[in-house]
């Protein structure tokens, strides 16, 4: 009698202890990261690998991002930088596309695919996402963002609005050295001739020389009869830059 008596206290007391031991160990295993947590640790070693432009092993991290979040933007984007990387351009396009479907104004998204397609040719398909990345005023790199749509639209003959873009770069960052030789380009073209030895100089203050823009300089200053200039651009782009020299001395 008194051992059936016990067994139902001991019964009842090693069920409390292992209740006990539940709560205490969450069940003894850890619950799963947040979704967010495991894409962006899949997402960090891709970017590691991408930096060391180790494209196999980037691979799968990305591959794996997007099965835990097919709708992440940023693994999107990467898997098209990956693509692009690979000249596999169709699927590039994909994500780049994908991923603005899912978010329309994300920056990374509307830069990389700006960039993609205006490497690939396309410059009036690269304006429309770079026209809007640069609506966004918190973009940090927005300057740039103006001069590399300023590139495009020079590439499509739309001359003046690139010329209102390379301005604008330059009023949101007066160092933007690209936009300073495109705009001293520009007055060139015209015959500004003042106005572009003027870009030039500006130019020499942010920039170190260029082929591109000792041509210039060697132009501009032949036009404004600037001989001591003229020469000195002559040596420096002999110099520097010798298999050009030739060239650029030969072009109208």
């Amino acid at each position: 009698m008194t051992e059936i008596a016990y067994r139902p206290v001991l019964l009842m007391l090693v069920v409390g202890l292992l209740h006990g031991c539940v709560t205490e160990t969450t069940g003894g295993l850890p619950p799963p990261a947040p979704v967010e947590d495991r894409v962006q640790a899949q997402l960090d070693l891709a970017r590691g690998y991408l930096e060391q432009r180790d494209l196999n092993r980037a691979q799968p991290a990305l591959q794996k991002a997007l099965e835990i979040d097919p709708r992440h933007v940023e693994a999107h984007v990467l898997n098209a930088v990956l693509f692009h990387a690979q000249n596999e351009f169709e699927l590039a396009e994909f994500h780049y596309r994908t991923a603005l479907r899912i978010e329309p104004d994300n920056a990374q998204a509307l830069n990389n695919y700006g960039t993609f397609l205006y490497s690939r040719g396309r410059f009036e398909d690269a304006i429309v996402p770079l026209s809007n990345l640069v609506k966004d005023t918190g973009y940090r790199a927005r300057s740039q963002a103006f001069e590399n749509l300023g590139l495009a639209q020079l590439r499509t003959g739309a001359t003046q609005a690139a010329e209102a873009s390379f301005q604008r770069a330059l009023e949101l960052n007066f160092r933007q050295a690209g936009s300073t030789l495109e705009l001293a380009e520009i007055a060139f073209d015209r015959g500004e001739l003042q106005t572009a030895a003027s870009r030039l100089l500006e130019y020499r203050t942010m920039a170190r020389p260029s082929a591109r823009s000792l041509c210039l300089g060697l132009k501009v200053a032949t036009g404004l009869g600037d001989a001591d200039q003229a020469a000195s651009n002559e040596l420096a782009l002999n110099n520097l830059f010798p298999a050009v020299a030739d060239q650029c001395l030969t072009e109208p």
